[in-house]
C-alpha cells in the first residue's frame, strides 16, 4: 500500500467520521431538548413517554442500538445516517439529563422572579434561566460530545469505514502498528479539541443573542 493510498483512507475515514459526530451530536441535542420539553409536559402520558423512551435507550448497548437502527429501520441500508440517529438517542438521554439538571441548578426562584418582573413563563425561560442554565450545563455537555464523538469508532460494524477503520486497513495493508495508530490518535485529539472550541463559540453566540 502506497502512500496515497493510506492518506486517501485516512481522509475517506476521517470525512465518516466527522459527518456521523455532527449528525449525532444535532440529533441527540433536538431529541434530547423534546424529551426534557416531554418530562415537564403537564399531561402524565407524555411525562412517561419520556420517561420510559429514556429507560429503554439506557438499557440498550450502543452497538446493539446502531445494529437494531439500520437492520430493521433502514433494512441494511444508509449505514451513516443509522449510525447517527442510534448514537444521537444515547446522546439525548444525556441532553434531557443535563438541561433538567442545569435548569434545576438555576433554582425556581429565577423563574417566580422573571414572572413577577412581568416576563411571560417563555421570556424568563429564555432570557433569565437558559443563559444561566447553559453555563452550568455545557462542561458536561462537551466532555460528553467528546466522548460520542471518540464513540463513533464501533460504527465500522456496519459496513462504514471511519477513521478507526482505516487505520486498521492501513496496519493491515502496510504490516506497520505504531505510526498509524500514533497518527490516528493524533488525529482524534485534534477532533477533541476543535469540537470543544467550537462549543465554547456556540454557547459565546447564544450568550449573545
Amino acid at each position: 500500500m502506497g502512500l496515497e493510498d493510506c492518506i486517501w483512507l485516512i481522509l475517506k475515514g476521517l470525512l465518516a467520521t466527522v459527518v456521523i459526530s455532527a449528525l449525532s451530536l444535532l440529533i441527540g441535542t433536538l431529541v434530547g431538548c423534546g424529551l426534557y420539553a416531554l418530562s415537564q409536559n403537564r399531561h402524565r402520558w407524555l411525562q412517561n413517554v419520556s420517561k420510559w423512551w429514556k429507560v429503554v435507550v439506557r438499557g440498550t448497548p450502543l452497538m446493539v442500538l446502531i445494529l437494531i437502527v439500520f437492520y430493521l429501520l433502514f433494512g441494511g441500508h444508509c449505514p451513516i445516517l443509522a449510525a447517527s440517529i442510534a448514537i444521537g438517542l444515547i446522546f439525548a438521554n444525556f441532553v434531557a439529563g443535563n438541561l433538567q439538571s442545569s435548569i434545576d441548578a438555576v433554582g425556581r426562584g429565577q423563574m417566580e422572579a422573571g414572572q413577577m418582573l412581568g416576563f411571560s413563563k417563555w421570556q424568563t425561560m429564555r432570557y433569565i434561566v437558559l443563559p444561566q442554565a447553559l453555563r452550568i450545563g455545557m462542561p458536561a455537555f462537551k466532555f460528553q460530545a467528546v466522548a460520542t464523538m471518540k464513540g463513533t469508532s464501533v460504527v465500522g460494524y456496519v459496513a462504514i469505514q471511519d477513521l478507526t477503520l482505516a487505520t486498521q486497513a492501513i496496519r493491515n495493508g502496510v504490516g506497520q502498528d505504531l505510526l498509524p495508530l500514533l497518527i490516528t490518535t493524533l488525529i482524534y485529539f485534534l477532533l477533541a479539541w476543535l469540537l470543544n472550541k467550537l462549543l465554547d463559540y456556540i454557547l459565546f453566540r447564544i450568550s449573545q443573542i
